[in-house]
């Protein structure tokens, strides 16, 4: 039962994580391009960069992302593509 609840826990954390607007964007953006950089990201959110990289590295941090550095640009990319299926079903329910 604990390992169930712990599942749970886990669950609840992660749609915590994703359960912001700009976060489900970045994940939509990600989910049409394989990997891109901070600036390709920051051009299509029209944000700037710090409050960008506190949402990237937030989701980075609980898994949801992935990022590599590539010279001088950090590239973030999906870590699992459920994520995007979630958010999509979740929209498919509104639009009804």
């Amino acid at each position: 039962m604990k390992s169930i609840i712990k599942d749970y826990q886990l669950a609840a954390e992660l749609l915590k994580t994703i359960a912001h607007p700009i976060r489900l964007r970045i994940l939509l953006i990600l989910a049409q391009e394989p990997s891109l950089n901070v600036s390709t990201l920051q051009h299509e959110l029209k944000l700037d960069q710090s409050a960008l990289s506190h949402h990237l590295i937030k989701m980075r941090d609980r898994g949801i992302l992935n990022s590599d550095r590539r010279n001088r640009d950090m590239y973030y990319y999906l870590a699992d593509p459920a994520f995007v299926q979630v958010i999509k079903l979740m929209l498919e329910r509104e639009i009804k």
